[in-house]
């Protein structure tokens, strides 16, 4: 039965009766502790976005800063710099709203980029006490981060840089320089390569030039114990070839010489009087000098020492430009004085080897000119690099004269297989030398079809470059920025 029970009594009972307490003042509780943990939640969000904006900052940064042209902060500069930061922080990462990104030269430094970036991040907890979305920020800072830089151009100056560019293969060979050449896109193209440097501040650029195709020449700057004298050369009389001892007096050297030089025997040859040449390129073969014979070279002469009529009969002997020293340019002007000297003698039949091998002779801190390259500069590292660039697969003539003498006669190149193949095998061992002696190489292939003989001397993919001629500007200028290292400031 029930017993009626009046309203006050009830509400009394229930204030003495404590049982269900616990479960109020749980209730109560998990109120701000939800709060506390979804802040927790929603924070942790946006710290992720944080570090994924910053990420994408830093990105932006540099390569606004390696893509300006001359120091300044263009429109160019800026697109290239969000560019790479959509990449890395694409729209909705997160649900983040759009990104407010602003690129700005820095007030005191322009040549330093600076970049903020802002966005809100929507919450999910913190959205039921009123706070619905959360602001998030990054800042970032690039510069270009000049070292001291030795750069060797090893420039092929062979019959086809007459051709016109962008004909291909299409053409081996053109006895006078055609329109549009090869030849006359590289001596405009290689001003961007100075542009891109001459805003160094504080450091030392210097340049330096070698010409090459079927020998280089090198001789006014070696020393005279260098050069083997008297030297043996083949000479036909009649249909009988002959090695003949050929001395050379002082006048010789002065008036008639040109300069270039036959290669001597690698290292690994021994000391023998004949020369011979192997695949392999250690760094004595690159630093070693003295008047050991197996250790000087031999003048390149061609009165001495007569080839056979080939393909090209006014090719059968070929001396290019002479090489030039590392040196500093003061202007545009001078730099490209040196650049058309250099390109002023074009012919002969391209051997790689002979260029890698004579670019990382004159760059070497360890070889005949260590005194004037130091690995550093006013306390300031020195990086070396060597931009070879080429418009041909290697070549090489049996019967023609060349620093590996008239290979028909006398086998000087020792190892099996085609002669080119040969050459080939010695100018990648030279490249590979030339990167463990501390050089980055970068290489450009103009006009060349089949690229896989000498796309892996570059010190990797991204220093490979393959050109028509139409766009060496710009690659000369991103060698250039490659150069010119960059770094984080902020």
């Amino acid at each position: 039965m029930l017993v009626p029970v009046s309203l006050g009594k009830l509400f009394r009972r229930l204030m003495r009766d404590e049982g269900g307490n616990a479960m109020l003042l749980l209730a109560a509780a998990l109120i701000p502790l939800l709060g506390l943990i979804g802040s927790g939640m929603d924070l942790t969000r946006g710290y992720l976005v944080r570090s994924k904006m910053q990420t994408a900052c830093d990105a932006g940064s540099l390569a606004a800063r390696r893509y300006m042209a001359g120091g300044t902060l263009d429109a160019a500069a800026i697109a290239e710099g969000q560019k790479f930061f959509n990449f890395n922080f694409p729209a909705g990462t997160m649900d983040a709203a759009p990104v407010e990104l602003t690129f700005a030269p820095d007030a005191s430094d322009v040549s330093t980029v600076n970049v903020t970036a802002k966005t809100t991040v929507p919450t999910t907890i913190m959205a039921l006490f009123g706070t619905d979305k959360m602001a998030v920020s990054v800042e970032c800072s690039a510069d270009q981060d000049y070292v001291n830089n030795d750069i060797m151009l090893v420039l092929d100056v062979t019959g086809s840089m007459n051709c016109t560019a962008g004909t291909g293969d299409s053409c081996a060979y053109a006895a006078t320089e055609q329109s549009t050449s090869r030849l006359s896109r590289v001596r405009s193209a290689t001003a961007a390569l100075y542009n891109s440097l001459k805003d160094a501040r504080g450091v030392r650029t210097r340049y330096g030039f070698m010409p090459y195709s079927m020998t280089v020449n090198v001789g006014s700057d070696l020393q005279q114990s260098w050069i083997r004298e008297p030297a043996n050369y083949w000479q036909k009389t009649g249909n009988n070839w002959a090695q003949k001892s050929v001395s050379h007096n002082s006048l010789w050297y002065k008036t008639t010489w040109s300069g270039c030089l036959e290669e001597r025997s690698t290292i690994s040859q021994g000391g023998g009087a004949s020369i011979r040449i192997s695949s392999d390129v250690a760094q004595g073969d690159i630093d070693q000098t003295g008047v050991a014979t197996s250790l000087q070279w031999a003048p390149y002469d061609p009165d001495g020492t007569v080839g056979e009529t080939g393909a090209y009969p006014n090719l059968t002997t070929f001396c290019p430009a002479a090489a030039q020293r590392l040196s500093e340019y003061n202007s545009q002007n001078s730099f490209q004085s040196a650049v058309n000297a250099s390109l002023s003698k074009v012919g002969g039949y391209t051997n790689h080897d002979l260029g890698i091998t004579w670019g990382m002779r004159y760059l070497s801190s360890s070889g005949m000119f260590a005194t004037d390259n130091p690995e550093t500069y006013r306390q300031v590292p020195v990086a070396k690099h060597i931009i070879f660039l080429t418009d041909g697969e290697m070549t090489a003539d049996s019967n023609n004269y060349s620093a590996y003498g008239i290979p028909a006669r006398e086998t000087r190149m020792v190892a099996t297989g085609a002669l080119v193949d040969r050459h080939k095998a010695r100018f990648l061992n030279a490249c590979n030398r030339a990167r463990q002696m501390g050089a980055t190489i970068w290489v450009i292939a103009i006009d060349v079809g089949a690229t896989a003989d000498i796309s892996p001397c570059a010190s990797g993919s991204d220093r490979f470059f393959v050109s028509n001629g139409s766009d060496l500007d710009q690659v000369f200028q991103r060698i250039g920025k490659g150069i010119g290292r960059l770094r984080l400031t902020q």
